[in-house]
């Protein structure tokens, strides 16, 4: 009975921690995407696309190797 309670616990905070994460991230590409129309004091940084193009170079990477 308390193993169940415990487990079944432990699903509902990953359940919340999981969607919080995804309305993290949508709020993250959101505003950078929306950075100087709608926040003009929001800019984009070179740093930002740095971080960004290094992230996505495997995805790129895949992508032409399949063409």
């Amino acid at each position: 009975m308390i193993m169940k309670f415990l487990l079944d616990n432990l699903f509902f905070i990953g359940e919340v921690l999981s969607v919080a994460g995804l309305v993290w991230g949508g709020w993250l590409v959101l505003r950078d995407s929306l950075a100087g129309t709608v926040f003009p004091s929001h800019k984009k940084s070179a740093l930002r696309a740095m971080i960004r193009a290094g992230l996505t170079y495997p995805f790129h990477k895949i992508a032409r190797a399949r063409m």
